[in-house]
């Protein structure tokens, strides 16, 4: 049987991660990831991995139109939809959007009043000097806020999605799913953040919900971001699969289920 990537959900993995995940998984999340620092009118903000800008767009509206926000990402791809998005909306206020490496963030010293980083921190190569830099470019007193995703068990999609993936394709290619929840434990992160120099360390697991219209779709969009190569047969074993693990999660809203996230903040 010949292989096909054909999970029958259009668009680029930029596009499949704005308008299907963020909606799905992401969007609850910076109203309480910016409410940790506190953000005044006129503050100058710059949100790391800031991907399609979700976070960076939501902060830019609370610090208004005398206040600063840069979106900071490693891929073009993600700030070019960022850049899309921001033009089409009036309500986002004025954002620059740059390019660059958290391991070496393009400013100076002291620069922002608050830095953030959301759902990206278990994915950076050196999570220690990315956490030096972001303290470097706060102000004296400004605040670092982040958050990760919590622990796998408290997550029954991604538990289910990636003992799927693990049966049909081994695990190497489960790995990405193991990954994002590398940092599910606040004893990890807390010891993290402190040995950086940061003071006032605070961490706090939260519960969140994660919502698709069914674990199908959940599974084709999975597939379909991460642009598996596999054939109908296989496909239809991991809908059956994850269809069956997630069933009690199943009801008149579609597929609703938890999800842990852990939020951190701390004070140059």
């Amino acid at each position: 049987m010949s292989e096909s990537s054909d999970w029958q959900i259009p668009g680029s993995w930029v596009e499949i991660y704005e308008y299907i995940f963020v909606p799905a998984m992401v969007e609850e999340w910076p109203p309480r990831v910016a409410a940790l620092a506190g953000l005044q009118p006129g503050d100058h903000v710059l949100d790391v991995a800031c991907g399609t800008g979700v976070l960076t767009r939501y902060v830019a509206r609370s610090v208004g139109v005398n206040g600063r926000v840069v979106g900071l990402d490693l891929s073009s791809d993600m700030l070019s939809v960022a850049r899309t998005i921001s033009l089409n909306s009036s309500a986002t206020g004025s954002i620059e959007w740059r390019e660059g490496d958290v391991c070496a963030i393009p400013f100076a010293d002291e620069t922002f009043d608050a830095v953030f980083c959301t759902f990206a921190l278990m994915f950076f190569p050196d999570r220690v000097a990315a956490l030096k830099e972001m303290h470097r470019i706060l102000k004296p007193g400004g605040c670092m806020a982040l958050a990760v995703w919590g622990a796998m068990q408290k997550c029954p999609g991604q538990t289910a999605i990636k003992e799927s993936w693990e049966h049909h394709f081994g695990a190497d290619a489960a790995a990405g799913f193991v990954r994002q929840h590398v940092l599910g434990d606040p004893e990890t992160v807390h010891p993290l953040i402190h040995e950086v120099g940061y003071d006032q360390v605070s961490v706090q697991p939260t519960m969140g919900a994660v919502r698709f219209p069914s674990p199908e779709h959940l599974v084709r969009s999975y597939g379909a971001l991460i642009g598996k190569q596999t054939d109908e047969q296989t496909r239809a074993s991991l809908i059956e699969e994850v269809s069956a693990a997630l069933q009690p999660y199943v009801g008149a809203d579609g597929l609703v289920y938890p999800i842990e996230a852990i939020l951190a903040s701390a004070r140059k």
